[in-house]
């Protein structure tokens, strides 16, 4: 009896120790050799005046469609342009703003895999 149960424990035992083996090997890969994606970079946002509009410099690693909104102090849309569809490399896109008070104001790129937003000011002196 007491020779069929330590049977039993060294077999499920044995199991256990190459099923957490299995995992870890899986979680190993899965860390350490994989690619992760690169992302879009936004380098720099400018607001130019007169007319006004916003100038935004970024580096695409790979061809994207590139979906920018503008949004306001609480994070409520304001205003969406069209998608573009950019190759891969350094790209400045300027981007034509109605008439908008002076304050506070978030530009959200998006795209397949992201949303990054950036936070710049409007001021009229």
């Amino acid at each position: 009896m007491i020779e069929s149960i330590r049977t039993a424990l060294l077999i499920t035992l044995s199991i256990l120790v190459v099923v957490i083996v299995v995992r870890r090997f899986r979680q190993y890969v899965r860390i350490h050799l994989h690619p992760v994606p690169q992302q879009v970079h936004l380098r720099a946002v400018e607001v130019m005046y007169h007319p006004l509009r916003l100038r935004i410099a970024l580096h695409l690693p790979a061809a994207e469609a590139v979906s920018p909104a503008l949004l306001g102090q609480d994070h409520s849309l304001l205003r969406t342009w069209p998608a573009e569809h950019l190759q891969a490399g350094d790209h400045a896109l300027e981007l034509p703003m109605e008439e908008v008070p002076e304050g506070h104001y978030s530009i959200e790129l998006a795209t397949g895999t992201q949303r990054t937003e950036r936070r710049f000011t409007v001021r009229r002196t």
